[in-house]
């Protein structure tokens, strides 16, 4: 008789956890090994923060949750009703809305130049934009320079064009320094703080 050689299911980012159970995590970027973690029935499998979207979950052994035992919950609680996460704009950094103008700099190809635009959004990681000119999508793998200009002061970064849905696109940064990332995180500080709404007299 020839032993079985079927696989078990694996399982996405986005899905709903089929049963609760340990489950083995597996890394598809490799930055850990497999891992076991505990899932309730019902929820959502999460992203990884290094990973994003190449993570998988595999059903290790199915455990009883009290929470759907008749005995201890009742009919209510035993209707999963998950809370669905939107996944199409996962991060890994926390981002602050910011308005600054900013200029690209475009090194190749017929689109070499200078290019304006305004900022929408700032993470440690990266910058989302609001740009007039359509940029190719060349620019995926080859770096643009950022310049981000707040009146006196200025930044500047080299980056990759991550996304793009109309006149909004989304670079991440490269090479970024300890330095450079504690300067975008007083500025996100600075502008969550102007963002706080005053206390009421």
């Amino acid at each position: 008789m020839q032993a079985s050689t079927s696989k078990k299911k694996r399982f996405r980012p986005g899905e709903l956890a089929p049963i609760t159970g340990v489950y083995i995590v597996n890394h598809g970027m490799r930055h850990r090994e497999s891992h076991e973690v505990v899932i309730i029935r019902g929820e959502q499998l999460p992203v990884c923060r290094a990973c994003k979207l190449n993570v998988s979950y595999e059903i290790l052994r199915p455990i009883s949750h009290i929470t759907h035992d008749w005995d201890f919950s009742g009919p209510h609680n035993l209707i999963v009703r998950p809370k669905q996460q939107d996944f199409r704009d996962t991060r890994m950094f926390r981002r602050v809305n910011v308005q600054w103008p900013l200029t690209l700099e475009l090194s190749s190809g017929s689109d070499a130049g200078v290019i304006q635009g305004h900022s929408t959004d700032l993470s440690a990681g990266g910058i989302g934009a609001i740009i007039r000119t359509k940029l190719s999508p060349q620019y995926q793998t080859v770096l643009v320079n950022i310049c981000i200009n707040m009146g006196a002061e200025s930044l500047a970064f080299s980056g990759y064009l991550r996304y793009q849905a109309g006149q909004r696109y989304g670079f991440e940064f490269t090479n970024v320094g300890t330095g450079e990332r504690a300067a975008i995180r007083r500025l996100m500080e600075t502008q969550l703080h102007r963002q706080r709404p005053f206390p009421a007299e």
